[in-house]
């Protein structure tokens, strides 16, 4: 799972902005959109003339023939959940978010990414709308793709004795300087009510 660092300078991240190293291209390299609300969205190839024999590099809509267009966009917080063929790198050029990324959490299962550039404290995800009594949960999708940290956000008025914040799995022991969402990472999401996360602003 992958998520953009950046936004275009036109306000919309196009696919077609991702550059590639080390891809096949052969229709075996693929990235499927997750959406905000943890929806699967378009899929996407990324193909090669080297591997097909005939496309030239770049990204390919569902039927691997017609090229991706100015309307295959990834918003701010959405995530890539990529199948590589080989080892591959993304390149993501852009400008970095001024402002405070917001990304909403609806009740159930979300995915969101990392919004910005750089390592974020999980202490530093502000929420709004949580439920907070051991029902919000985020657990941490690691860089290569398996399950890290388990997280709770407790609030004072749910749990009835834990002031609002983030817990270790445990659900007592506030997280620390070591509880990090590191950049093109993500949070499986499992939230009790409709909630907004909003990461700090990196500039």
């Amino acid at each position: 799972m992958r998520t953009p660092t950046f936004k275009a300078i036109s306000g919309n991240f196009k696919i077609s902005d991702i550059k590639v190293t080390g891809a096949v291209g052969a229709g075996v390299d693929t990235v499927q959109k997750i959406g905000a609300d943890g929806s699967w969205g378009d899929l996407y190839y990324y193909m090669t003339l080297e591997g097909s024999g005939w496309l030239e590099d770049g990204w390919y809509k569902e039927d691997q023939v017609t090229p991706v267009d100015d309307t295959d966009v990834v918003g701010v917080g959405e995530a890539l959940f990529v199948s590589a063929g080989s080892a591959i790198t993304f390149t993501y050029a852009g400008e970095v978010i001024s402002g405070k990324p917001a990304v909403g959490a609806s009740v159930g299962y979300s995915m969101i990414g990392n919004p910005t550039p750089v390592q974020i404290q999980i202490s530093s995800i502000e929420v709004s709308g949580a439920v907070g009594a051991g029902v919000d949960t985020v657990q941490k999708v690691n860089a290569d793709g398996s399950w890290g940290d388990l997280y709770y956000y407790m609030t004072l008025e749910g749990s009835g004795w834990l002031e609002d914040g983030w817990y270790k799995e445990d659900q007592v022991t506030p997280v620390d300087e070591d509880d990090v969402l590191n950049v093109g990472e993500g949070l499986f999401v499992s939230a009790g009510s409709d909630m907004e996360l909003t990461f700090p602003a990196v500039l």
